[in-house]
């Protein structure tokens, strides 16, 4: 499966990993190789890879033949988020999720705008994923070369997220991208949900989770878990880049605000991506269907929809759930909608 990745996609990956090691070396300030040898030294996530996600590193090199890139290299690409957080990035913000569970006539969905820097841009990728028989069929939205960003299982399985860096992180646990796609294993919400809460995490993140009839937002740290709601009895949820609920911070983001005089309120206050979606989705009595979640993220004033937006993911989760995806920014890119063969009764 990584070999037909990394080659079908092989001049994308190729050119983004050109990219990605200038950006190494001009944030760094030493040659990329040297960052990637010094990065993947000083962590060790393989054992929870191997525990939690079996078979996933085999991808990974799989992907490295494929495309002609050397394993490490191609493992620490992986490591997107982890990379930003262990190495004193810890004011980088991206990406916003929003979702609900069934709410009458309205299916349940998970959604959002992910946000990276713009060197990723260019390649936006859905991987369509054959379902085995332990795990069921995935769409899985991505950068080339990536194992995911986000995605669908056709259980009706979603999982959005969005970067919470202020929160303690772990040098052996298991990294963003193959929490994703072992979220993406499971064969419902509540397996989901009980898989985020077993594992130990490597970088903090929060994941945004729906199911047939279920949605959440989970912050998740290296040691704790905790849900979001926007209010007591909130039907649904939406996150920034914030920790909203979860207390476990890092001390880097404790000493940086000590540092600063910033009250931890405060600063939760600052975003103004969160503040546009306390204002828009105020209480039960908000509609919020395919039309209106479009227009939500294609809200360029509220700075939702931005430069470093890469794409717009809507999943429809239910009987026959489906990804709308508009590959950039979605004022600009029409949604495009893939969905499942339906699954045999036998």
């Amino acid at each position: 499966m990584g070999v037909i990745h990394g080659t079908a996609l092989r001049p994308e990956i190729t050119e983004l990993i050109k990219r990605w090691k200038a950006d190494l070396a001009s944030t760094y300030k030493v040659p990329a190789e040297e960052f990637i040898r010094r990065f993947l030294s000083r962590t060790d996530f393989r054992p929870a890879i191997d525990r939690w996600t079996p078979g996933l590193i085999d991808e990974v090199r799989g992907i490295a033949d494929g495309a002609g890139v050397d394993v490490d290299t191609m493992y620490a690409f992986q490591l997107i988020d982890e990379s930003w957080v262990m190495n004193e990035e810890l004011g980088l913000e991206k990406c916003t999720a929003i979702a609900a569970g069934k709410r009458g006539s309205f299916p349940a969905f998970t959604s959002q705008n992910l946000d990276v820097p713009r060197f990723y841009h260019g390649f936006p990728t859905v991987l369509r994923i054959r379902g085995t028989g332990e795990y069921p069929e995935t769409l899985v939205f991505t950068i080339p070369g990536v194992i995911a960003a986000n995605g669908l299982n056709s259980r009706s399985v979603g999982v959005c997220v969005n970067a919470v860096p202020q929160l303690a992180h772990s040098l052996k646990g298991l990294p963003v991208a193959f929490v994703i796609r072992g979220i993406l294993r499971q064969g419902s919400y509540e397996e989901a949900v009980e898989f985020l809460r077993d594992v130990q995490p490597a970088a903090p993140q929060n994941y945004v989770l729906a199911g047939v009839r279920d949605a959440a937002s989970f912050e998740r740290s290296a040691g704790k878990m905790v849900s979001f709601l926007p209010f007591e009895g909130a039907e649904f949820a939406y996150h920034t880049n914030h920790p909203l609920a979860n207390d476990e911070l890092d001390p880097k983001t404790i000493e940086a605000l000590k540092g600063d005089g910033i009250p931890l309120e405060t600063y939760k206050a600052f975003c103004p991506r969160f503040n546009f979606l306390r204002r828009t989705l105020s209480d039960n009595s908000t509609t919020i269907d395919l039309t209106r979640l479009k227009t939500i993220f294609a809200d360029r004033a509220s700075g939702i929809n931005n430069a470093e937006t890469y794409g717009c993911t809507l999943m429809i989760l239910g009987e026959k759930p489906e990804l709308h995806v508009a590959p950039g920014r979605p004022d600009i890119e029409p949604f495009q909608v893939l969905d499942f063969l339906p699954r045999d009764p036998h």
